[in-house]
């Protein structure tokens, strides 16, 4: 197909010479991390004067009682929620706090006791009902001295009809329990030992016979896949089950697989299959077959039959197409539009991506790398989105780099990630990963498709974080879909 000349980081620099960065509200995988400088505040402000935060800062509460911290957070399917709050507290004194959730106290006058320091960070766990699609999780000061420093809000929900095994309650063979690192759920986590058959082995009981679905919790620090073998009951139902890299060990994310189980006891094995062993594993969820694949190909483009025009005008696929014909269009919780896909080979220089391969190669990308740098398109999955014009201005939608996409095509979804802008009069291409992920030709100088490929961008403020995170796109993008689907 035709080659685009693209800008990509020059778009980016031309939008930040303007004034204007994209927002970055970053989202961990599972639980979704909502960060408190991006919440509704009162009585509070965003801080920056203190180490050790995430995101692009923490709030300082006014010492006055009432100030509060509201979040807006998105439950794919009704049930019990985990809250994980975490907060600094300098002093010696403690600050309580009431935590509501659509307007209801789960916690009264809960103790935030000092931390040490005010780069000294904690996290609080609360649990609540929440409902399916939009809540809100409210902490407010009940002393004149105000709440503590808060910095994000990790929250997930336990649909009905789940079971949870913790892992470091399973059978160990290899491994280790270990709390070293942040964000895992229970008491641990395994670390497996570096060797290839360590295990972890999970018994769960089935009421019934049938098919269900395998949600295992992991982080991986490293940039190399851990491969594992999932046994039920001595029969494999996964040989080599990738668990990439999630970019740090603090960093969860989630991976699936559907199996068979039989009425009573069954044995969940998942052993390493290669000499650097396991990833870190937090817990094993059983729920019905599918659950956490998020919804199909079939049931995205249902949603997406007929167009609410949005953009100011029309784009074209490529730079010498004779006409402008692909509209930006409006669904509930997200804009989508139907075009071809053309490669975007810029940032970091690679075997694939490098000036000798992409004619138009640039070693950088807008959105930059979690530790900064540019982005990999040889390795991560991202979409290019046209800089912001007459026609049509992402920003005005709430969406920004880390921002999930599900890009369609043949039947396959891809969940990507708002990775880089382009000209501002194309649409329709994406990152090198993504075109090879979905079984497109993804040569920068003759591959691509001139047709066939959707792409669903989520609005709202959750973003995958680190950005390079494939597994965090993958688990935040199947809920913003099961949410998509729900609301359409």
């Amino acid at each position: 197909m035709t080659q685009r000349l693209r800008r990509g980081a020059l778009a980016g620099a031309i939008a930040l010479l303007a004034g204007i960065a994209l927002p970055a509200a970053p989202a961990a995988a599972a639980p979704t991390r909502y960060e408190a400088e991006n919440a509704t505040l009162s009585q509070a402000a965003m801080a920056t004067n203190h180490t050790g935060f995430s995101g692009a800062g923490f709030v300082d509460y006014v010492n006055v009682t009432g100030g509060f911290v509201e979040f807006t957070v998105t439950a794919a399917t009704a049930g019990t929620a985990t809250l994980n709050l975490r907060y600094a507290n300098g002093t010696t004194t403690n600050r309580p706090m009431t935590v509501t959730v659509n307007g209801t106290a789960v916690a009264t006058g809960t103790a935030f006791n000092g931390t040490g320091s005010w780069d000294t960070w904690a996290t609080k766990t609360f649990s609540a009902t929440v409902a399916a699609g939009t809540n809100t999780v409210r902490a407010s000061a009940t002393t004149a001295v105000g709440g503590p420093n808060v910095d994000f809000l990790d929250f997930e929900v336990q649909a009905v009809g789940t079971t949870e095994v913790q892992a470091e309650s399973a059978t160990i063979s290899q491994g280790v329990v270990e709390s070293n690192h942040t964000g895992f759920t229970g008491t641990g986590f395994v670390n497996y030992d570096n060797v290839s058959g360590s295990f972890v082995q999970f018994s769960v009981t089935a009421a019934s016979a049938g098919q269900a679905g395998l949600t295992f919790r992991y982080a991986n620090g490293t940039a190399t896949n851990r491969p594992m073998t999932i046994t039920v009951n001595g029969t494999a139902v996964s040989t080599n089950l990738a668990f990439n890299g999630t970019g740090s060990w603090d960093t969860w994310a989630d991976q699936v697989v559907n199996a068979a189980l039989v009425a009573g006891t069954n044995t969940i094995r998942a052993t390493a299959t290669t000499a650097g062993g396991g990833p870190n594993l937090d817990r094993l969820r059983i729920g019905a077959p599918g659950s956490g694949n998020g919804p199909t190909a079939a049931q995205l483009l249902a949603k997406v039959t007929s167009c609410t025009q949005i953009s100011n005008g029309r784009y074209k696929t490529d730079e010498d197409a004779s006409s402008a014909t692909i509209p930006v269009c409006q669904k509930t919780g997200g804009v989508f539009w139907q075009a071809d896909m053309d490669i975007d080979c810029d940032g970091v220089r690679t075997t694939q991506c490098n000036e000798n391969t992409d004619c138009c190669f640039q070693p950088d990308t807008f959105c930059q790398a979690n530790a900064g740098g540019p982005l990999n398109a040889a390795q991560l999955p991202y979409v290019v989105v046209p800089s912001p014009s007459s026609t049509w201005d992402y920003r005005n939608f709430n969406i920004g780099c880390g921002t999930v996409v599900a890009v369609i095509f043949n039947n396959t979804v891809e969940y990507a990630v708002v990775g880089d802008t382009g000209p501002t009069a194309i649409i329709g291409e994406a990152s090198y990963a993504t075109a090879n992920d979905l079984g497109i030709n993804p040569d920068p100088s003759n591959g691509g498709t001139d047709s066939g490929v959707t792409y669903i961008v989520f609005q709202g403020s959750q973003r995958v974080s680190p950005i390079e995170s494939h597994s965090a796109a993958i688990t935040l993008g199947r809920q913003l879909a099961t949410t998509f689907v729900n609301a359409n």
